[in-house]
């Protein structure tokens, strides 16, 4: 079966010429709750008009609302997805799990597709989204094609792969660099995107060391077909409506045709849009540095063919829908024209009343001429039946005015919108008592670990195989950020992901801050978790009104370097200098901040912060709120400094005065002030 191909637009130019260049499906995105905020978005009433334009050529249309969701905007959000469900939309690609249960709960008959920000990289995290009502699942485009090839084998949701476009250094929804520096999150829309700034790793390393090219699968959709993928994604909502064109004609026409790529049409797509070329190096796990535009990350000078440019005329009338004509001319009775297309729509209307012709009668083929005539109308006849009598005739304007008639009449059919269900939605309604506050943390090593439990630190989480061979404290192994099957022995775990959590369900679960929790819906979602740790993304008034509506186990991190990145391709790596673990190494960027990388299994790694969150001096903020655990995420700190931060910590939560060991500029108070937008 043909796999979906479905195109960005960042407005109505974009959409049409998607449409008209052989789209399957669209996808846009509405002025609040989108992930690419600086497209020029679409309104309420642009919306309606992109809806009934997509459904007249058949094309299924996708609303992103692939942003996390703050408390004060839930019944906002509510409110705009049942506009949306009203007008048709076909499905919504969602982020917030709390978004997803409320929509879902509220509008049945609209489908729930699951973001790339969902970072789902297994068949466990498919699983998980599928029992929650999802349809269909985008995967993170770090994937190789065999993993994807094995979750498209064993799903029952629909899996769509990105394609085309433009990729991240980070696996897309955990990437927190924008947000921790500048205040401007990627899961709100408004990423500033820091990665495509020049750094340095110490005389290794230089250049746009996160700045990966764009991706382009033109010569894999056949073996996409093949694998079982249902839909293919082009990425670019922030892009003009000629590069539109351009990809989405070049798609269309080798998904068809699957087939090596010409050399013109490779021309064609980097003159569209590129950074130094493209890579597929996820896809045919080939990583490294020639996945990178580490020299150059801007896009190269934009040139489009004449027919890719044709193709986004505000008219333009490219893209036909085939339709039978069929038409009757009786004596002594009226015209009769009807029209059906192969979707089942069904129109007919009647004309003058055909006489004895005086002079010249009418012929089948003159009466075919004038049924041929749709004009500016989106319909070609593949078939035109005909059924006349001799000798009679009918005026040429009734037979124009009756085809035109049934032609749009076939029109409104096309556009009309079914009735959808609306269900009646309750926010939940809980009375939160005011819990005594303990301290956890987060270890990598044993030093770490020992000298916060000989402090009396009673709950650590530590890495699996730490955990298992620690003890005087309660142990919860750590399971990592991106999901990975593994045993782990303790009896309590923390999860980073939603295929975490399906795979250790027979075990107590812990909620790490990496579930994105931003709103009480959310929270309330893994209220079977013993406890769930919210967002850094939140500040102080955000959590306190999460907590309100949720009787959640909360926990936050009042201590440590947020990571900012989980990158599959390490920079150092893909520099030619991998150390194997023995050293740590650092990113310097323009201002000279250091920002530590630490390598992961698999050479997956994470770059954290230059500075470490403290809020043990303002304590005081954070034990207002109703929180049940402050966790001090402890990462490249020696044994001795994490036992001088637990003991400012405990200080200060038994009413004590906090000692800030750190200088003027050496630490953050994170988004507990500030919060993102």
């Amino acid at each position: 079966m043909t796999p979906e191909l479905l195109a960005p637009a960042g407005g109505m130019p974009q959409l049409k010429a998607a449409v008209q260049s052989g789209a399957d499906a669209v996808y846009i995105g509405g002025g609040s709750f989108n992930a690419r905020r600086s497209a020029k978005n679409f309104t309420a009433e642009e919306m309606k008009e992109a809806v009934d334009y997509c459904h007249l050529y058949g094309v299924k249309i996708h609303v992103a609302v692939n942003t996390l969701i703050k408390e004060r905007e839930l019944e906002g959000l509510l409110e705009y997805a049942g506009s949306l469900n009203d007008m048709g939309v076909y499905a919504l690609i969602i982020q917030d799990i709390g978004a997803a249960k409320m929509i879902h709960a509220a509008f049945p008959d609209t489908e729930l597709h699951a973001s790339t920000q969902m970072t789902v990289t297994s068949l466990e995290g498919v699983r998980y989204l599928e029992e929650m009502g999802f349809s269909r699942v985008v995967l993170a485009r770090e994937l190789s094609k065999d993993e994807i090839e094995y979750i498209c084998r064993h799903a029952k949701a629909e899996i769509e792969v990105f394609v085309h476009g433009a990729i991240c250094q980070c696996y897309s929804g955990q990437c927190l660099m924008s947000s921790i520096l500048g205040g401007r999150s990627g899961n709100r829309g408004a990423c500033a995107q820091p990665c495509r700034l020049k750094y340095s790793i110490g005389t290794k390393a230089s250049g746009y060391l996160l700045s990966p090219k764009d991706m382009a699968l033109i010569n894999e959709l056949g073996e996409l077909r093949r694998m079982g993928v249902a839909s293919l994604k082009i990425e670019g909502r922030l892009k003009r409506a000629e590069y539109v064109s351009a990809v989405t004609g070049i798609y269309r026409k080798y998904l068809d045709f699957p087939k090596q790529a010409t050399q013109q049409d490779m021309t064609e797509l980097k003159n569209a849009f590129s950074r130094t070329g493209f890579t597929d190096g996820y896809f045919q796990n080939k990583l490294g540095s020639a996945m990178m535009s580490s020299s150059d990350p801007s896009n190269c000078e934009n040139s489009f063919t004449a027919e890719a440019v044709s193709r986004t005329a505000d008219n333009a009338n490219f893209r036909k829908i085939p339709i039978s004509i069929s038409a009757s001319l009786t004596e002594g009775k009226p015209l009769y024209i009807s029209i059906c297309d192969k979707d089942g729509h069904f129109t007919e209307h009647f004309g003058d009343t055909a006489e004895k012709a005086v002079s010249r009668p009418l012929d089948a083929n003159r009466l075919k001429e004038q049924l041929l005539k749709l004009g500016s109308t989106p319909f070609k006849a593949d078939e035109v039946n005909i059924t006349l009598d001799e000798g009679i005739t009918v005026p040429i304007r009734s037979i124009n005015s009756t085809r035109r008639e049934a032609a749009d009449e076939l029109m409104r059919l096309r556009t009309r919108t079914p009735k959808r269900r609306r269900c009646d939605f309750a926010f939940p309604s809980v009375v939160r008592s005011r819990p005594k506050i303990s301290l956890t943390a987060s270890v990598r090593n044993a030093e770490q670990a020992k000298a916060l439990i000989s402090l009396g630190i009673e709950t650590i989480y530590a890495p699996p195989q730490l955990a298992d061979n620690l003890s005087g404290a309660k142990i919860i192994a750590d399971t990592g950020s991106i999901f990975k099957k593994e045993s782990v022995k303790c009896d309590e775990v923390l999860v980073a992901s939603n295929a975490a959590a399906y795979y250790y369900k027979e075990k107590t679960l812990h909620g790490d801050f990496r579930l994105n929790v931003f709103n009480s819906l959310t929270a309330q979602h893994y209220s079977d978790f013993k406890s769930v740790t919210l967002s850094p993304e939140l500040n102080i008034g955000e959590i306190g009104a999460l907590l309100r509506n949720t009787d959640i186990c909360a926990e936050i991190i009042a201590y440590g370097r947020i990571p900012l990145m989980i990158m599959k391709n390490c920079p150092l790596k893909a520099a030619g200098h991998c150390q194997n673990h023995r050293q740590l190494h650092t990113l310097k960027d323009r201002k000279n901040e250091e920002f530590p990388i630490l390598c992961g299994r698999d050479c997956v790694c994470e770059l954290i912060n230059s500075k470490p969150i403290y809020m043990a001096d303002k304590l005081s903020e954070l034990t207002r709120l109703p929180v049940n655990y402050l966790r001090l995420f402890f990462t490249i700190e020696s044994a001795a400094e994490c036992e001088e931060i637990a003991r400012e910590y405990i200080t200060a939560l038994n009413g004590g005065q906090a000692e800030n060991p750190f200088g003027e500029n050496e630490f953050t108070r994170g988004h507990f002030f500030r919060g993102v937008k």
